[in-house]
């Protein structure tokens, strides 16, 4: 019998058994390996600028209180989550050419004749991460994002983007990859109509920010809205930080970098290649 405290499973209702992973597991072996990070020297997580030492990628710091039930973190999401892995590494195995043509076609990651279902699975991985972040605030998942997730065709009111990340590129090749994140979740309220279910929320993998509008306008420039309605994801771009600011805030910590941000600065600036 589950204890009086444990929250109900955001997706079926069973009660939560089970610990999500904030940035997903995969993502952290590929880039750090499967072992004590200490074997590697060591791996940081920062939260509102302080940073704790990770011993793992089972760490319960990368990971949610429980969220949801064993089925559907094992059985019912497999093929969100096997969907969301087959994306990521072909992600970055042909981060060349995505980013000259700034453009990703599903059909090359998944296959052509798997192209109707992977679009869709992917996207649920994507609900679900974003389903995770709201119940772990204390926020219910909006209906329509529980009710899409056994649906092969739906309506929602979550659109998502994909955008290049220039800022990363101020970094040396081999640390863009490594450099994963969650932003924090905002809900957008109204002083007429008081608490509203309108957020945004975003995740960073590598030189790719992934951002969640969820009733909600979305800016221009950062990649176009998404609900798997389309098998050809179309790339933003923005800065996180501008050169500019980096320069400043190196010369203000007199961090050792501030030579090279002003090389990259005299050379035309930031190059994403």
């Amino acid at each position: 019998m589950a204890d009086s405290t444990t929250r109900p499973c955001w997706i079926c209702g069973a009660p939560s058994n089970s610990r999500e992973h904030k940035i997903k597991k995969s993502d952290l072996v590929r880039r750090y390996g499967s072992g004590p990070f200490r074997n590697i020297g060591g791996v940081l997580h920062f939260v509102d600028g302080k940073s704790r030492k990770v011993p793992g990628p089972r760490a319960k710091t990368l990971m949610y209180e429980p969220l949801i039930c064993s089925d559907c973190n094992n059985a019912k999401s497999q093929p969100w989550d096997n969907a969301y892995e087959k994306f990521e590494k072909w992600l970055f195995e042909n981060a060349k050419i995505i980013l000259q043509r700034r453009f990703i076609l599903l059909e090359e990651v998944f296959g052509t004749d798997a192209v109707p279902s992977g679009c869709p699975e992917l996207y649920k991985y994507f609900v679900k991460a974003f389903g995770c972040r709201l119940s772990d605030a204390g926020f219910t998942v909006p209906e329509d994002l529980v009710l899409l997730l056994p649906q092969t065709h739906f309506q929602t009111r979550l659109r998502i983007t994909f955008a290049i990340n220039k800022t990363v590129f101020v970094f040396p090749e081999i640390d863009r990859e490594v450099f994963l994140g969650i932003g924090d979740l905002i809900r957008i309220d109204s002083l007429s109509q008081g608490v509203m279910e309108r957020y945004l929320w975003h995740m960073q993998i590598g030189w790719l920010r992934i951002s969640f509008f969820y009733d909600t306008e979305v800016p221009c420039g950062i990649g176009a809205p998404w609900t798997s309605d389309s098998a050809c994801l179309y790339l933003g771009e923005f800065e996180s930080s501008s050169l500019d600011e980096l320069i400043e805030g190196a010369r203000s910590d007199t961090a050792p970098g501030l030579s090279v941000l002003e090389v990259i600065r005299d050379n035309d600036g930031i190059l994403i290649e």
